[in-house]
């Protein structure tokens, strides 16, 4: 297969999710399409393709041929373009207003003419009032008819039973039946709740959409001879250098060159805490300059920064539907035509009995009542409670700083029982840390520990580095050391004032005869213990030992604690030592770990959980662990600001590389669900409702709509509650 190519093609019609489904039926397992991506309030539909078997031409072709839709190739707008929204989606926008809003006018002189007519004793069609109230209702069913009757129409080419088709007939009923009054109303609702529908929507849309915009347009550029000039962000690329003053955000994604700054990047990964930024260290694309100017050099170009990719696979999570959705549609496919069914039967089958019987059957109310019913067929609410609540959802989540691959995936974290966790960088933190300083003697473990962080810094070792930065977080004064050779196997030497010092192995001062028996018995008993012990010695002997081992991320065992609360097991797994695991374990609070496992071994271990105890998820650092992250239900990956593998590999990814959004995500996926729940519940509870009424004839056409459109803003309403982070309080 040729590598896989994208195009975006803008569909006529395509404007509220309604229209989705005949566009999926025609693409969806067409040679060549390998995903979709669909856009309803930018009538818009991105197709991922392999270049070998299709083209955009032949896209365009399926979608006229199997929706009956216009289409056309665009182009793809930069991954950094502003704008959230096309002048072509802007117009249609403003189009289904003015004509929403011109019937709902035309209705309301319509009914106070009708009124009027009504007040002064009911002139009759014939008289001035009757003549400008059904002038006013056609004008309000015309103009509320501007996009329903061409998709209707589409609907009956197609044969499918759509949602306008479905209007359509009950408008045509009310008006071959004279009750102007009832189809106008019926028109101007449905127009406004498809308006308000597709209006609700982009809301949620525009919040995904808002992710690229936190990326100035603009970068000051430092020229070779050290001048700077504005020039726009997209123009800078890799090995360019910029400046960013105070207070600006950062227009690309680079590493700090000059200056030192606290960067805030909680756009990108809702860290609440500003991140103290200083040469060498990364930065980002959409994050915001403390109080120090920065010189900053690109290391990605700007269509690859992190902001623009995290955009992109939000955009592609959320053409990817969560099996509950699925099932919804589903569920609509063959309840609608059930309910038409129904609706045929109201409208034919009492008066045919009663005729049969020598009953006067009134066929003009129960024709009316099928109509009734027919309105309520229409699954409008139960349709779009769901793809409004899984937008929402995700971009609520890509706010927080937690990228959600798809709304599958969010499901599935809601329906976890259990989380196994990788040790090493994910409930550690991935390095070295001094946990124990112990001189010799009567030593001073400040004095030893200024002289092992001077032999440290001299050297690349990622002990020396880490016993060096444990002495500055100490405020300690390090020396320089003088003369540093290293001992491959043994540590390394150095001089320091004017002695000559050995930081390494407990092996090196035993062999040069430096190690007496209590020495040599407490640094045994310490290389018993987690981690790595190393000695200090100078040429009067040993001066001491310093422990460093991984420690624990600080939020480790809160986050553990607090997914037990939710209900969920939690195991940890390693490759390290019984002794080290069971260490770290006791530490973190956690009850269950395995120990001395590879990569195949995590695996399986992930696959026994989920056959033992439910659905498991797996979390790591997105690099390692692979077989075991492919063998969970979900895997999540940490440290996704600074790793593309983690990015591109995992189904979810804590930006911030912290794992307290783990719990966060558990509560809103289980709040995802319970509001997709509360809408189907709404939705088929209120339809049971107006049509039993209707069979009774206790609703009216004008009920029976407004219900329906009632019901649709209610569950919309509700969905875009997910918009909220919720959690007020928690970190």
């Amino acid at each position: 297969m040729e590598r896989p190519a994208r195009c975006t093609l803008r569909v006529e019609g395509l404007d509220c999710p309604h229209e989705v489904s005949p566009i999926r039926g025609a693409l969806e397992g067409a040679p060549g399409v390998l995903g979709l991506d669909f856009d309803p309030p930018g009538g818009t539909v991105a197709v991922s393709f392999d270049p070998g078997l299709t083209d955009p031409t032949s896209l365009t072709r399926r979608i006229r041929d199997g929706a009956g839709m216009a289409a056309e190739p665009v182009v793809e707008a930069p991954m950094i373009a502003r704008g959230s929204e096309g002048e072509g989606s802007w117009r249609a926008f403003r189009s289904r207003w003015g004509a929403t809003g011109s019937s709902g006018l035309a209705l309301a002189i319509g009914a106070a003419a009708d009124w009027s007519s009504w007040a002064a004793g009911g002139s009759g069609a014939f008289g001035w009032e009757g003549r400008i109230a059904l002038a006013g209702y056609a004008a309000a069913v015309a103009l509320g008819a501007v996009e329903l009757l061409p998709k209707a129409w589409r609907g009956v080419r197609q044969r499918r039973l759509g949602i306008h088709l479905l209007m359509t007939l009950a408008i045509l009923g009310a008006i071959a039946l004279g009750e102007w009054g009832e189809a106008a109303t019926v028109a101007f609702l449905f127009g406004l709740a498809e308006a308000l529908e597709a209006q609700s929507l982009a809301r949620a849309r525009r919040a995904v959409r808002s992710l690229l915009e936190v990326a100035p347009e603009t970068a000051e550029l430092i020229e070779p001879g050290g001048g700077t000039r504005v020039v726009p962000a997209d123009a800078v690329g890799p090995g360019r250098r910029v400046r960013v003053r105070a207070g600006d955000r950062v227009p690309i994604d680079g590493r700090v060159v000059s200056g030192r700054s606290s960067v805030d990047q909680k756009a990108i990964t809702g860290e609440s805490v500003p991140v103290d930024k200083g040469p060498g260290d990364e930065v980002f694309a959409g994050t915001v300059n403390g109080a120090g100017a920065l010189d900053v050099e690109a290391t990605r170009p700007p269509g690859d920064s992190v902001v623009a990719r995290t955009a992109a696979l939000v955009r592609e999570a959320q053409g990817r539907r969560m099996p509950l959705e699925r099932s919804i549609e589903r569920f609509a496919a063959v309840y609608t035509p059930m309910v038409v069914v129904m609706a045929a039967l109201v409208m034919d089958g009492p008066p045919l009995v009663g005729t049969m019987l020598g009953i006067p059957a009134d066929w003009r109310e129960w024709f009316l009542r099928g109509l009734v019913v027919l309105v309520v067929a229409c699954p409008c609410a139960l349709v779009i409670g769901t793809p409004v609540a899984v937008v929402s959802a995700l971009a609520s989540s890509a706010r927080r700083g937690v990228l959600v691959k798809g709304g599958q995936f969010l499901e599935a974290v809601g329906r976890l029982r259990v989380f196994a966790f990788d040790k090493t960088g994910t409930l550690t933190r991935g390095e070295p840390s001094v946990v124990e300083v112990v001189p010799a003697a009567e030593g001073c473990p400040d004095s030893m520990l200024r002289v092992a962080a001077a032999l440290g810094d001299r050297g690349g070792h990622v002990l020396g580095r880490a016993i060096a930065r444990h002495a500055r977080e100490m405020a300690l004064a390090v020396p320089d050391a003088e003369d540093y050779l290293a001992q491959p196997g043994l540590g390394a030497t150095g001089t320091v004032g004017a002695t000559r010092y050995h930081i390494g192995s407990h092996r090196y001062i035993d062999e040069a005869g430096l190690c007496d028996d209590a020495f040599h018995a407490s640094l045994g008993d310490a290389e018993l213990g987690p981690g790595t012990a190393v000695a200090l010695s100078a040429p009067g002997g040993p001066l001491g030992w310093i422990r460093l081992a991984d420690r624990p991320r600080p939020e480790a065992a809160a986050v553990l604690a607090e997914l037990a609360t939710l209900g969920l097991r939690t195991v940890m797994l390693t490759g390290d030592n019984p002794s080290t695991a069971a260490a770290t374990a006791a530490e973190l609070g956690l009850a269950d770990h395995r120990a001395g496992l590879l990569p195949a071994d995590k695996a399986e271990v992930v696959s026994r959980l989920d056959a033992l105890l439910g659905p498991t998820g797996m979390v790591g650092d997105g690099v390692n662990d692979a077989p075991a992250l492919a063998e969970a239900r979900v895997s999540v990956a940490l440290g996704g600001i600074s790793s593309a593998v983690a990015l591109e590999a995992a189904d979810v990814v804590l930006m911030a590389d912290d794992l307290r959004g783990l719990p966060w995500l558990v509560r809103h996926s289980r709040r995802t669900l319970r509001v997709i729940r509360q809408n189907i519940a709404l939705a088929i509870g209120l339809k049971l409702l107006v049509l039993a009424l209707a069979v009774l004839g206790l609703a009216d056409l004008w009920m029976a709509i407004a219900a329906d459109v009632g019901t649709t803003l209610v569950v919309v309403a509700n969905a875009l509650r997910l918009l909220r982070p919720g959690d007020p309080g928690r970190p």
